[in-house]
């Protein structure tokens, strides 16, 4: 059965009790992912943070006996384009399964399909799950596929509005020339 998302979770009495968690998160309330995320043009009415994020979370116990949480969350995200600097949209699918670590140790030793979540203090943000695995969505340098981005111009327009030339292409001709001048020697 799933439940309302609390705002402090106890991870491990979680698991022992195989508590589900499922709903949407607002992601103007997720206060570290807004830094990535372009604002101002988005859909007025997701307001200036933008949309939803559809998550899932269910902690239980595996096989083993070790404290896990699997998860899933869903959004639309609204980034610039390091290219162009236009806005696009990232679809966030993202799935992933954490079981929970004491220490550093602990982490290292855990089989291949699990990433760990280290727990230092006996509660946890649950919301910091579910904007953790945006921000982990977020390319490093967001761009729009290659086809369709509007990269800009080479050249930049004069204030007379006609192409200025290329401040460096008076160092090229300058180069060439040197490499002339070299093969007649």
């Amino acid at each position: 059965m799933s439940k309302s998302l609390p705002e402090l979770l106890d991870p491990r009495k979680a698991a022992a009790q195989s508590e589900s968690y499922r709903g949407d998160l607002p992601l103007a309330g997720l206060s570290r992912l807004q830094s990535l995320v372009k604002t101002g043009q988005l859909d007025p009415d997701q307001g200036p943070g933008g949309g939803q994020a559809a998550y899932r979370l269910h902690f239980h116990r595996d096989a083993s006996g070790r404290d896990v949480v699997e998860g899933s969350v869903r959004s639309q995200l609204r980034l610039r384009c390091q290219r162009c600097t236009e806005g696009f949209d990232l679809a966030v699918d993202a799935d992933f399964k954490l079981a929970l670590v004491a220490g550093l140790d602990e982490a290292e030793a855990l089989p291949e399909q699990y990433d760990p979540l280290l727990i230092e203090t006996p509660v946890i943000r649950p919301r910091d799950l579910i904007e953790d695995e945006l921000i982990l969505a977020v390319p490093a340098v967001p761009r729009h596929p290659e086809a369709a981005c509007r990269a800009p111009a080479t050249q930049a327009p004069s204030d007379t509005g006609t192409l200025r030339p290329s401040p460096f292409a008076a160092l090229a001709q300058l180069r060439r020339a040197g490499a002339a001048a070299d093969d007649e020697d």
